[in-house]
């Protein structure tokens, strides 16, 4: 296996891993619509509790949107290094180490996200939402709905 296959397996699974966290923090990130309100409000949520989960998705979209910014600018940085016909390894190693801070920050993130909103909303209503946003997103995939994974994004490549 060349180089790209013995990181990409570990990237993709890893991206499997945050996805299944992120899909229904992705779902803050749609258009409010009546679909969504309804359901919170089916929950039992008050406007209060709706107005929290709101926050919690926009701080959280923020925080990963910035560090997925961060990821692709370091992997320019590493295509750069590479560049010469003599790398500097290590400054490619602090790089490579860098990005996997990355990656580790934006998995606490949206693990941190979805503990505050299971103490919202609680877990059956938590596994409801994520069902109702990750449907919403196969369709608008145009995917066929409750398929039992989610749409996988190219996050690119690392290398």
């Amino acid at each position: 296996m060349h180089m790209s296959g013995i990181w990409r397996l570990p990237v993709k699974r890893s991206l499997v891993a945050v996805l299944a966290l992120v899909i229904p923090a992705m779902a803050f990130a749609q258009d409010r619509t009546g679909g969504e309100n309804g359901l919170l409000k089916g929950f039992g949520l008050d406007d209060t509790q709706i107005s929290q989960v709101t926050a919690i998705e926009k701080s959280t979209r923020a925080a990963v949107r910035a560090d997925f910014t961060h990821i692709r600018l370091i992997r320019a940085q590493i295509a750069e290094a590479l560049l010469p016909a003599t790398p500097d390894v290590q400054a490619i190693n602090a790089l490579i180490d860098k990005k996997g801070e990355l990656r580790t920050d934006i998995e606490k993130n949206l693990m941190s996200a979805r503990i505050q909103l299971v103490k919202i909303m609680g877990d059956e209503n938590y596994a409801t939402f994520a069902r109702f946003v990750m449907d919403r997103i196969r369709s608008r995939f145009g995917q066929p709905q409750s398929m039992g994974t989610a749409p996988m994004p190219d996050d690119g490549g690392d290398w």
